[in-house]
């Protein structure tokens, strides 16, 4: 709408849905982040089909989880109720959530949602929070567990209950917009870091595609070839601080990001 500004114009975003999920943890996040600005599409085992809710309220299926890629998205909402019992038996879904996991994106995980993360094996390490039943399943994969309202650990952002979803949706829509809290670690600052030179050179290759000019397809070519050789440098210090993840946290890191 005009006069407001939409922070997430062009972002990717899929919901992951299935049969009985809960109804406010899928529909509060899609309509919230359409309003951003995202393009976000509900994802399922079957394109076209129509899932009902908890409460029998319907969603239909966009997109089916076989024809994602975890590259390719800036984000991934897994909601609860009962669905999640069946995500997780879906390899193709396992796929795209480990995927998007290495890959720097967003994952938004609320109530049972986060017993997908667990299947997908992403939680080692990881500070997180869920509903209550599946607990121990995070704690036994590794995750240190946290009872807040939610809780972000660099691009993984998770909450408990329908209740929490303005302070979960809050933090999604910050994540995506690339906006870095205060008490940022220097590895998690480098994962933003090297997705903004994924999003750089996306631009610049797709530019160099699009023009006519040969000077300018050359320049952005060499512009292209800059951010990947950015985002190589970037990845050799992360690998390096993956030893020691709780190294320095450094506050000069928000005014660069």
């Amino acid at each position: 709408m005009e006069g407001i500004r939409r922070t997430l114009v062009d972002k990717e975003v899929v919901i992951l849905v299935d049969a009985e999920y809960e109804d406010m943890e899928v529909w509060y996040p899609l309509l919230r982040l359409k309003e951003e600005g995202a393009n976000v599409k509900v994802a399922g085992a079957k394109k076209g089909k129509t899932y009902l809710s908890k409460h029998g309220y319907p969603v239909n299926v966009d997109i089916a989880a076989a024809e994602l890629s975890g590259k390719k998205v800036d984000g991934i909402i897994i909601p609860g109720g009962w669905a999640p019992d069946r995500l997780r038996q879906n390899n193709k879904v396992l796929k795209f959530v480990k995927d998007a996991f290495n890959s720097y994106k967003v994952i938004g995980t609320i109530c049972h949602g986060a017993s997908v993360l667990v299947s997908a094996g992403v939680l080692k390490g990881k500070k997180v929070t869920c509903y209550k039943a599946i607990k121990d399943d995070v704690i036994n994969a590794g995750a240190n567990f946290l009872d807040k309202e939610v809780v972000r650990d660099g691009l993984l952002i998770t909450s408990r209950t329908p209740s929490d979803l303005p302070a979960f949706c809050k933090e999604v829509i910050l994540a995506l917009a690339g906006k870095v809290r205060e008490d940022i670690t220097a590895i998690e600052a480098l994962k933003l870091a090297i997705k903004a030179e994924e999003e750089s050179y996306k631009f610049y290759s797709e530019a160099a595609k699009n023009v006519f000019d040969v000077e300018g397809r050359k320049m952005f070519q060499r512009l292209a070839g800059e951010e990947a050789n950015h985002r190589s440098i970037l990845e050799e210090e992360f690998d390096k601080l993956k030893e020691k993840p709780d190294w320095q946290r450094y506050e000069g890191w928000r005014e660069i990001l």
